[in-house]
């Protein structure tokens, strides 16, 4: 099954993207990868470990995943158009004691096995940070192989 049926059979909605701020676009791509810029929630802050809890935090990582997914459909017209994640970059704004930050980005990881399928695991990075923009718990960028190379939407 191809990941757009996968969305459509799912139930799960993507979100609208906003609007990037200054002159960060959603993405570019080169040759056959597709970096998607970082997304963060857009209604919550706080540290994870301290006043955020490591299972809300998964959940802010996959509702990331949601707007990482927009911003493909965004600049490629089809999830489908996506042959593999290659690697997924997150950061957590985290207490200095917290070391589950793997554990908070696997809620974006999940997310991307359910729509392309866990054949091939992506190289990952998750590090705590003592901040983020606007106190975002987390924070997620992304690279993705493209099945072919596909200009970007404007």
């Amino acid at each position: 099954m191809d990941a757009e049926t996968i969305v459509m059979e799912s139930g799960v909605v993507l979100p609208k993207l906003t609007n990037p701020t200054g002159d960060l676009g959603h993405g570019f791509q080169t040759g056959n990868l597709l970096f998607i810029s970082y997304k963060g929630p857009h209604s919550t802050t706080g540290k994870v470990g301290q006043n955020i809890s490591v299972e809300d935090a998964y959940e802010y990582s996959r509702e990331i995943g949601l707007y990482l997914l927009s911003a493909i459909q965004h600049d490629l017209g089809s999830l489908n158009n996506v042959a593999r994640v290659v690697k997924v970059i997150g950061l957590v704004n985290s207490a200095p004691s917290f070391i589950n930050h793997p554990k908070v980005i696997e809620g974006c990881s999940d997310l991307f096995d359910e729509i392309f399928g866990e054949t091939e695991k992506d190289s990952r990075i998750a590090v705590g940070v003592s901040s983020l923009p606007d106190n975002m718990p987390v924070e997620i960028e992304a690279v993705f192989e493209v099945r072919t190379p596909c200009k970007i939407a404007s």
